[in-house]
């Protein structure tokens, strides 16, 4: 839901790129996100004793979708990753709790810490090199992440890095003989045979009937809700305009050459590629760092402008989005208009603009003040009303009755899988495994691995090797374990032989795991003090108190 902002706010717009050279350094605080006026903020509660304001909460969860987006990709806020353990609200009020306990245990993380992270962490595993500009324009910024954004998440990592190693320090009294212990338990081969049970071979069975379907759809509204949906006139000031008067002002600087050569010895030749990842020549390469300089000038001048106009647009009372157009008007200024669309869809015409920083603008925005804040995007900078607004609504089962089909299709063909694979399990007590599927018709695998490993190979897709693993190693040789449920069905698995490993690899590999068990000890021991100190700070009474 879009909020509020108070009337009679000034803008004060402030523009990230102060030096049109520096964004190029890698070693930088980006302390400022990328527009938008300062307002009041509301606050949320309080964790640890200290207010919690809406400013720290969007922070936290710009944050929390940047993670997401890194481990799970576009579909970080699908079911799926929800099943494989991510949950965006949570997500946010973990960062949000230990955010504040990173300041107050005065950890800082030095800018040479931020670049060394990202060095390992982006570098090309078959070259070693890494393109961030790449990484900047290929994948965050089509998904509506800005490089801010992307530093202060690093920032943050470093940092628990750091609080998890301090907490976690009882990890170290690990002992060589428990350490060869669980080496051993982790190496051993395991063999299992398992059945399983997929929604698939149970969707042609789902009978359809007008009553089940009108209860699935009343007991599930929330999920084929429409939100609430916007349209936004805007007037754009395009950078473009702006390019000749960068040139003029670059070509006017004496020692801009040598500033060029300094950004490019700062970020070494290695840092400069072309599309298909080439490097770049010395000469291209401060082409390059030339026409992104003009281009971030030219924003700049853009925003300045845009400043002026938003400065009288929001003089002019009453405050109404007609006033947009009106002004646009008397300065000889186009003005264009979006589709409606919703917080969590990107607006058209305003790709080019952070989906976040939009939303964030859209916040502050109500019906007796319907203008945002300038937003600045790679074409240039945007000045904007809201002139459209549709309420959220559930939609009639008619309308979204092809959806509402098939997610009844898949819920019941689920539940059918998942029923038989629990009726099976039942029917193997007192019976070998293979004569309880033969008499079910169900045809067992074997697959044989190691704890350790990191897959299961040949094993269903649909099925997560943990999972499997876990279950596999708490029977005896012989037993057949519990029925267990995976987001498609789930499955019964019986395991069949544990053997050994080869002493000549216990020998070689029980060292290096001493370090890594240690490792483990202190996550876990960073996990159970998370646990505690987060019930302890307040942050639950936050997250129920508004909506998290």
């Amino acid at each position: 839901m879009f909020g509020t902002i108070r009337k009679h706010q000034q803008w004060m717009w402030v523009v990230i790129i102060t030096a049109v050279i520096i964004s190029f350094v890698i070693y930088f605080t980006p302390n400022q996100g990328p527009g938008g006026s300062s307002v009041g903020n509301q606050q949320f509660g309080t964790i640890d004793g200290q207010a919690v304001d809406d400013q720290q909460v969007r922070s936290a969860l710009t944050q929390a979708k940047l993670s997401g987006f890194l481990r799970y990709g576009e579909a970080f806020q699908s079911g799926r990753a929800e099943q494989m353990g991510f949950n965006l609200k949570q997500e946010t009020m973990q960062r949000l709790f230990l955010g504040i306990r990173l300041q107050k245990a005065g950890i800082q993380v030095s800018d040479d810490a931020v670049a060394t992270w990202i060095r390992e962490y982006l570098k090309d595993p078959k070259t070693g090199v890494v393109n961030f500009d790449a990484f900047l324009k290929n994948a965050l910024q089509p998904s509506g992440f800005s490089e801010s954004e992307f530093f202060e998440f690093v920032r943050y990592e470093v940092g628990m890095q750091e609080l998890e190693r301090l907490v976690g320090i009882t990890g170290e009294l690990v002992t060589p003989q428990e350490a060869e212990a669980a080496f051993r338990r982790d190496n051993e081969t395991l063999t299992v045979s398992l059945v399983a049970f997929s929604s698939s071979n149970y969707l042609a069975s789902v009978a359809m009937n007008d009553a089940k379907l009108g209860e699935f759809f009343t007991n599930r509204l929330a999920n084929y809700r429409i939100p609430e949906r916007v349209v936004l006139s805007y007037v754009r000031f395009p950078a473009s305009t702006f390019a000749a008067a960068a040139e003029a002002e670059i070509a006017a600087r004496p020692n801009f050459t040598n500033e060029l050569e300094q950004v490019y010895t700062q970020r070494g030749p290695d840092a400069f590629r072309d599309p298909s990842g080439a490097p770049m020549s010395k000469d291209a390469a401060l082409a390059k760092i030339r026409e992104v300089t003009v281009q971030q000038r030219s924003i700049q001048l853009a925003a300045q402008q845009a400043n002026e106009f938003a400065n009288e647009l929001y003089q002019t009372e009453p405050a109404t989005p007609a006033n947009l157009a009106a002004l646009a008007a008397k300065k000889g200024l186009s003005v264009q208009q979006t589709q409606p669309f919703s917080d969590n869809e990107r607006a058209q015409g305003l790709e080019d603009i952070n989906p976040n920083a939009i939303a964030q603008a859209l916040s502050k925005v109500n019906a007796s003040q319907p203008f945002l804040t300038p937003l600045s995007g790679q074409q240039g900078v945007v000045v904007s009303a809201v002139t459209g607004r549709t309420p959220s609504s559930v939609p009639s089962l008619d309308a979204v009755l092809s959806q509402v089909e098939n997610d009844y299709k898949t819920s019941a063909s689920t539940e059918a899988a998942r029923a038989a694979g629990r009726a099976f399990q039942t029917s193997t007590s007192g019976k070998p495994f293979t004569d309880a599927a033969l008499a079910a018709s169900l045809t067992p695998v074997e697959f044989s691995f190691s704890p350790s490993s990191p897959s299961i190979p040949g094993l269903d897709g649909r099925i997560n090797p943990s999972q499997v693993k876990t279950a596999a190693g708490r029977l005896a040789p012989g037993a057949v374990g519990e029925f267990i449920p995976s987001f498609d069905g789930g499955f019964v698995l019986t395991l069949r032989e544990r053997k050994a490993p080869a002493e000549d690899l216990v020998k070689s590999g029980v060292a290096s795991f001493l370090g890594e068990l240690r490792q483990q000890r202190e996550r876990q021991a960073f996990n159970t003090w998370f646990l505690t100190e987060y019930q302890k700070s307040g942050a639950p009474q936050v997250a129920e108190r508004n909506g998290f």
